[in-house]
């Protein structure tokens, strides 16, 4: 007994470990532990029948799927040669069509003879014309109808079959005549313009030909895409647009105005003028130091040379006043050095010139004052031009260091601080240099005055 429990051991554990699916399947009863070798050789009868009919309905099936396969193979070979059988006699259609379409051609070309060299000029000149009227200013006027009658003419005649008709001709030889006209017209009419913030605005404009178009004072550009008129983001200097108003409101002609004849739309010159940076931009380029020169520095010396010029007119005028008066006032310096003259009757010569000599020393301060200020603001500026120089060659060698020079572009912030700060040192200083002149020549010319009236006084009391 125990010599076939043995024999079969081996097969048990086989049969654990490939049938475990089948247990699971089985009834709580046949779940159970067998109790007796018989009942577990039993259990494992059952699970290699079970597994023997599991493959045979899988080869069932596989034989089934291969036929399938099968009739799907064959349809698909019988479906390719029927392709291929289309193909060549469409092929064959083909190279018959191909060989009727170059004997068409050749009458074609034969029947059209010297009109196949008109399509290709035809075709040439619409699509040329139509390339100039996109950037003419003078499509703001006409409209772009005439763009898009050009572009199908030119597809038309492209393709080489249909002749042009008299109207299309005509009206290609309108179009080029009135594009001629416009180049040498001076036209006022009313159209739509974009403004600078976006807005469109129904504005009266002038046409100087296809170079230049103005509305309100401003020059205008034409934005093709749109077909309209639009302000320049900036305008030229103000001795060029100050002529776009006579152009504007003129009733007869000739009137100056400044054309730029380079091209549609302005032209190089006038991209030039605009790109040219104003006095206020022109400053900027000069940073911390130009602002320095120019505000500091030049606006608070023409300040203080204005306030010390009236100051100056305005004692000249007292003592001009006191030389032509028979009496002495205490209003103004001269009248104040005689009036100590007068005050001290009895004293002698020497007394009373040196009493009006301390007067004129009292005197001298409020004549004189602050012009020294105006004398070093005019000898500082340059100095100051020059120390923005210095920065701004360092800048630029910083700038070449770095990156080279190989893009003027980097070293162009340097340059423009030296240049600028050098030119505006020079332009506050030689006007300040003259107004310390005026004011020094004006305080000394009234100090000269008084003493020359004190001189005389002292004088005429030595006599008596």
């Amino acid at each position: 007994m125990k010599k076939i429990i043995y024999n079969f051991l081996p097969l048990i554990l086989v049969s654990l470990f490939i049938f475990p699916l089948v247990a699971q399947e089985a009834t709580e009863d046949d779940t159970n532990d067998p109790s007796n070798p018989q009942e577990l050789l039993e259990i494992v009868k059952q699970g290699q029948f079970a597994d023997t009919q599991a493959q045979r309905d899988r080869e069932r099936k596989f034989r089934n799927e291969k036929n399938k396969q099968a009739k799907l193979l064959a349809d698909a070979k019988a479906e390719r040669a029927r392709l291929e059988r289309e193909a060549a006699r469409l092929e064959v259609r083909f190279e018959a069509n191909e060989a009727l379409l170059v004997v068409a051609e050749a009458q074609l070309k034969e029947r059209l003879g010297s009109l196949n060299e008109i399509f290709g000029h035809l075709a040439g000149l619409a699509t040329e014309s139509r390339n100039i009227f996109e950037q003419s200013i003078s499509s703001a006027q006409f409209g772009k109808e005439r763009e898009e009658f050009l572009t199908k003419l030119a597809v038309k005649m492209g393709r080489g079959v249909t002749l042009a008709s008299i109207p299309e001709l005509e009206r290609l030889w309108y179009e080029l005549q009135r594009e001629i006209n416009a180049t040498g017209e001076v036209v006022k009419f009313t159209t739509d313009v974009i403004a600078l913030d976006g807005t469109v605005e129904s504005r009266e404009v002038v046409r100087v030909g296809v170079f230049n178009a103005v509305s309100d004072g401003n020059y205008l550009t034409y934005a093709s895409t749109r077909g309209m008129y639009e302000e320049l983001p900036s305008q030229p200097a103000r001795r060029y647009t100050s002529t776009t108003s006579d152009v504007l409101d003129a009733e007869a002609f000739p009137v100056q105005f400044a054309v730029d004849p380079t091209g549609p739309q302005g032209g190089s010159y006038l991209a030039s003028l605009i790109s040219m940076p104003g006095w206020g931009e022109r400053t900027q380029q000069g940073g911390i130091v130009g602002y320095i020169i120019l505000y500091i520095l030049g606006l608070g010396g023409l300040g203080l040379f204005v306030w010390r010029l009236y100051s100056l007119i305005g004692i000249r005028s007292l003592v001009d006043s006191q030389l032509a008066a028979s009496t002495l006032s205490t209003d103004n310096p001269l009248g104040r050095v005689l009036k100590v003259a007068e005050d001290n009757p009895k004293a002698d010569t020497e007394t009373i010139e040196l009493k009006m000599a301390e007067q004129i020393l009292n005197e001298r301060p409020s004549i004189v004052k602050l012009n020294w200020l105006i004398k070093l603001i005019s000898i500082v500026s340059p100095l100051m031009g020059l120390f923005g120089t210095i920065i701004g060659m360092i800048i630029t060698f910083q700038m070449i260091t770095l990156f080279g020079t190989g893009d003027p572009k980097t070293m162009a912030e340097g340059i423009s601080i030296a240049l600028v700060t050098t030119w505006l040192g020079l332009a506050v200083a030689i006007p300040m240099t003259f107004m310390s002149a005026i004011v020094s020549n004006f305080s000394k010319g009234i100090l000269e005055t008084i003493e020359e009236q004190a001189i005389g006084m002292a004088a005429e009391r030595s006599e008596k």
